[in-house]
């Protein structure tokens, strides 16, 4: 009897040293054999979905019904709508040959779950009311307006201004719309408002996203979105779409919506799954569809985490062993948390102590939290690899030898690694002979721009006028206004691509308002990390940066404590008039 206590006793020992984390976060973690694997299955459904949609494959590989992308010559005014996650974006825009001189107003609503759960009467009629609300703000109500409609549901479009929804996905399920064309639903619902709105075309937002790319780019041959949920569109020859023979379409190309979201759900992809996926997938909304979409997407990579550090937790691997109510509680780690803690390289790592505050986390030490940040990179690095693998596939079968892939979501916008991850995977699974270029878009749904920002100091001299400060050029320092405007900022004309625009703050108040006071420069140990500025990290205050980096001219603050917004002829103007 001692021989066999003995004996389990030092199974379960071993057993027990087993269970590691980096054997936890081994199942995430694919080699390119696998994912190589993976593109030849997805290869073959694509061929498949072509041929006949859902029936026959997977990717369901939906016509857009739209034959040409743009040149960058189009203009005119609209309004567009996007319906793609948890929120409704309503923009009106005004979109010019010169990407410089294009605009658009976006107003945000969140989305109501009564409307996303609820009957589809009362989801268009929400948004209907909401483009009432927009309308009103601006004193439109009585002027007609055309309106494109993306909505990233799959859809069985048989025009532009005809679709279909086949099924719900990422959270929605309002019920009477699958198998309606959602067109005339909204249609009915604006009608009903007594509103002056045309639909005239709708797409998905990854057909949005190539287009807008090629708008900008003059070219794109793929779109991608990482967000709530993953997609992709290109434009391939009808004659290879062999489930449109007998469709009166007089054109040679059409784009592709892909729906690459679906692959997986008849078992394809099981090889690429873990423990996990599995259960994420058994506590959706929509269980067994959707398969790659709960791997990649924003929507389900924060709960891959929170079951993970689940399963730590559990194991006494991490927060010695001991958890919190919220964080054994599903899908209370959202994506955003992903971002935050991989993009809080501080060494006090003050973002992620905040959500672990969140979260109810009382007991840990700094080794918890690098064991966080971990789980969180191992996550959505295979996220990243297989959205890369993915377009990889796409790519070899367009065959171009040039290509451009526009890529866009919120998922991809806000994470710090997410870019160079999927940039450096596609270059490693392509065809050596294909030379691509990787362009985060700025807006697939509308229009949009990147932004970056740079912080220099600007000092009225009586004599010497405007002297600049700035150790991130080659100038001398300080430099004359003058040769760092010629110098350093060099006029529009020679930037055209990106309209700089600069907000002027006292500094004294700038020091105040910001995040540092950069006081952790004045010493020669220039690399050390900024303090902990109490706006940022005090539990109850609002992080500010947003306000900073908010610098469109029309709709920025402008107040003491952010100052005011110059376009670079307004500066040069300012700089000029104090002298």
């Amino acid at each position: 009897m001692f021989a066999i206590v003995q004996f389990i006793t030092e199974a379960l020992k071993r057993k027990k040293q087993k269970f590691t984390l980096e054997s936890v976060l081994a199942e995430f973690i694919l080699d390119n054999d696998a994912l190589r694997r993976m593109m030849y299955i997805m290869d073959r459904e694509m061929t498949s979905g072509l041929a006949g949609g859902l029936k026959d494959s997977t990717i369901a590989m939906l016509p857009s019904f739209v034959p040409v992308l743009p040149d960058g010559t189009e203009c005119g005014k609209y309004m567009a709508i996007d319906l793609g996650g948890t929120n409704l974006r309503v923009m009106l825009m005004h979109i010019a040959p010169n990407a410089d001189d294009s605009t658009a107003e976006s107003c945000n609503f969140r989305m109501p779950q009564n409307a996303m759960t609820g009957t589809g009467e009362e989801l268009f009629d929400f948004i209907a009311s909401c483009m009432e609300s927009v309308l009103r703000n601006k004193n439109l109500l009585d002027e007609p307006i055309k309106m494109g409609f993306t909505f990233s549901y799959p859809c069985d479009q048989t025009s532009l201004r005809s679709a279909k929804l086949l099924r719900w996905t990422k959270g929605f399920n309002a019920s009477g719309v699958e198998g309606e064309d959602v067109v005339k639903l909204l249609q009915t619902a604006i009608h009903k408002r007594n509103l002056k709105i045309t639909v005239m075309a709708l797409m998905n937002d990854t057909v949005g996203t190539q287009v807008a790319t090629a708008h900008d780019m003059r070219q794109c041959e793929l779109g991608v979105i990482v967000a709530t949920g993953t997609n992709a569109s290109y434009m391939e020859d009808v004659k290879k779409i062999p489930k449109l023979k007998g469709v009166d379409f007089p054109y040679e190309k059409m784009i592709i919506d892909t729906e690459w979201g679906g692959f997986g759900d008849g078992g394809e992809a099981e090889f690429i799954k873990t423990q996990y996926d599995r259960i994420v997938d058994e506590r959706s909304v929509h269980p067994g569809v959707q398969c790659f979409d709960k791997m990649v997407a924003g929507m389900y990579m924060g709960e891959l985490v929170r079951l993970v550090i689940e399963k730590l937790v559990k194991g006494n691997l991490i927060f010695r062993g001991v958890g919190s109510q919220l964080l054994f509680t599903p899908n209370t780690f959202p994506t955003k948390f992903i971002s935050e803690i991989l993009a809080d390289e501080g060494g006090n790592m003050v973002q992620t102590r905040q959500i672990l505050d969140e979260l109810g986390i009382e007991t840990y030490v700094y080794s918890d939290l690098l064991v966080l940040r971990e789980v969180c990179m191992t996550v959505s690095r295979r996220s990243a690899n297989l959205c890369a693998a993915a377009i990889a596939c796409v790519l070899n079968r367009i065959g171009k030898k040039k290509a451009i892939v526009g890529i866009d979501g919120s998922t991809y916008r806000f994470h710090p690694f997410l870019h160079s991850w999927v940039k450096d995977k596609v270059r490693e699974l392509l065809d050596p002979n294909i030379d691509f270029h990787l362009v985060q878009a700025g807006d697939g749904s509308g229009r949009g721009a990147a932004l970056d920002y740079h912080v220099f100091a600007m000092l009225h001299h009586d004599e010497q006028g405007e002297l600049i400060f700035d150790l991130d050029t080659t100038l001398q320092f300080p430099c004359s206004a003058k040769e760092y405007f010629e110098k350093a900022i060099r006029p529009d004309c020679e930037n055209h691509r990106n309209r700089r625009l600069f907000r002027v703050v006292d500094a004294k108040l700038y020091v105040e308002k910001f995040a540092s006071d950069r006081s952790h420069m004045i010493s020669p140990e220039t690399y050390s990390h900024p303090p902990p500025w109490p706006i940022i990290v005090t539990h109850n205050c609002q992080n500010n940066l947003s306000k900073w980096l908010e610098v469109a001219v029309d709709r920025c603050p402008h107040t003491d404590s952010y100052g005011c917004v110059f376009d670079l002829e307004q500066f040069e103007q300012l700089c000029n008039n104090s002298c």
